[in-house]
Order: C-alpha cells, then structure tokens, then sequence
C-alpha cells in the first residue's frame, strides 16, 4: 500500500523544491532584488538569525547552512560589495569575524520573510487542523532525516 505513494513523494522531492527555489527567485527579483540570489538570502537569513545570540560568526553561519567557510566568504564578499552585509571583528579576538545586516539586507530579509509568510499561508488556508496535523508530522521526520544525514555526511 504504501508503494503507492511512492512516486507522488518522489514527484514532490524532484520537481516541487525545484519549483520553490525557482519561484523564491523570482519574488525577490519581482521585489526589485535583482541582484540577489536565493543562497544570498539564504545566508542573509542566517546572519540574522544567529545575531541575537551573538552566534553570527563565519563559522557559524557555514555550519548553519551547510556550506564551508571558504565557499562563505566568497559569497559574503559579494554580499557586502552590493551592500547588504558587513564584517565586524571580535575586539578581543580579531581572527573572530561577525556579520551584521545593513539596512538594505534587514529590506531583503523582509521581503523574503513575506515570500515565505505566503507560501506557508497558502497551505493553512486549504488545510484543515488533522490534514496539519499530519503534514507537520510528515515534514519534522524529513527534516530530522536530513539532520541526521548532514550528521552521518558533514
């Protein structure tokens, strides 16, 4: 029985997240962010939220998103060329860099939150609270199913 959902699951990994990226890409041009890319944002989102708790290190925001601290300083360097970033050092410590969001970035981050807000939206007003249920069950054992992979594979 579950066979049967087999390919309506793969559907949705192969074709849905590529449609979500795709469109997140768009919004954020449709916004006038035409210089922005949605791994841009991505990491414009994590420096904001690990501001707070002062965790908003290079190393920190890599491990976050997953990504090396070589493959993010590149794209932090074009993140504070356009203008939506900038480093601080640790006055303590000056090898410890932290990212801090320009009023151009805090922009970006809202217009992408709102992307989000939508796309959440969407599914809350067609779903009833079992069917939500459900699909947040569903989705917390993909995420921790991908958390345990990064683990296995950093």
């Amino acid at each position: 029985m579950k066979q049967d959902y087999k390919a309506d699951i793969n559907h949705f990994f192969v074709t849905t997240f590529n449609k979500i990226l795709a469109y997140e890409e768009k919004s954020l041009s449709n916004a006038g962010l035409k210089d922005i890319s949605v791994k841009e944002i991505h990491i414009i989102e994590a420096v904001d939220a690990l501001t707070s708790s002062g965790n908003n290190t290079m190393t920190q925001i890599a491990k976050r998103i997953s990504i090396s601290v070589g493959a993010l300083t590149t794209a932090v360097n074009a993140l504070v060329r356009k203008g939506y970033i900038y480093r601080g050092s640790d006055p303590k410590d000056r090898r410890i860099v932290y990212l801090f969001l320009t009023e151009s970035g805090q922009e970006a981050l809202k217009i992408h939150a709102d992307f989000h807000e939508k796309m959440v939206d969407s599914i809350l007003n067609v779903l009833d609270e079992q069917s939500l249920s459900s699909t947040t069950k569903a989705l917390d054992i993909l995420s921790d199913f991908f958390e345990n992979l990064m683990k296995e594979n950093p």
